[in-house]
């Protein structure tokens, strides 16, 4: 009697399953995968994002728009360090420089050559309220879309990446599960 599956089927299975494993992986060093907030951008893998990007129809929303490409880029394009004068002065009082440039020279070494495959895409789920902002940015690492919750404040009629809800330490942005 033959089985139901062969053994070629069985290693097509176990190589799929390895390389998924291995792009989870991948996202998780992205984002720190630790819970002791130390590492300054999380991600999480999402298989297609919802929502409508977003379309800025003022100054405001086009500098939102900026940060959440900005705060994507700056590691793969190696300006990592420049990045820490963006954010609010809540999250610079809870992470220093050292330990901001830290936390991005140990995801560039994780990430390897992974690293330039990390790109923004776009922004969903914008709320701007005043001097505050929320969004969603939809970016994607090789082939696979990832969420990250971001927020914005206004400091000195100047739009500055704020610490997302519930972040502690270094870490300013929250993974969304999906």
């Amino acid at each position: 009697m033959r089985p139901i599956i062969g053994r070629t089927e069985l290693i097509a299975t176990g190589l799929v399953l390895a390389a998924a494993g291995v792009a989870l992986g991948l996202v998780l060093l992205l984002t720190g995968g630790d819970d002791d907030g130390g590492e300054a951008v999380q991600a999480t893998a999402n298989a297609t994002a919802t929502g409508t990007p977003f379309e800025p129809v003022d100054a405001d929303g086009q500098a939102i728009i900026d940060l959440g490409r900005r705060s994507v880029e700056a590691l793969p394009d190696g300006e990592w360090p420049g990045l820490y004068d963006a954010f609010a002065q809540e999250f610079r009082s809870r992470c220093t420089f050292s330990d901001f440039v830290s936390a991005g020279e140990t995801d560039t070494a994780d990430l390897g050559v992974l690293l330039q495959q990390i790109r923004f895409k776009y922004l969903i789920d914008v709320s701007l309220s005043g001097d505050t902002a929320s969004a969603v940015i939809v970016g994607a690492l090789s082939d696979d879309e990832y969420t990250i919750q971001t927020a914005y404040v206004r400091e000195n009629s100047v739009w500055k990446i704020a610490p997302a809800p519930g972040t502690t330490g270094c870490s300013g942005f929250n993974r969304l599960s999906g």
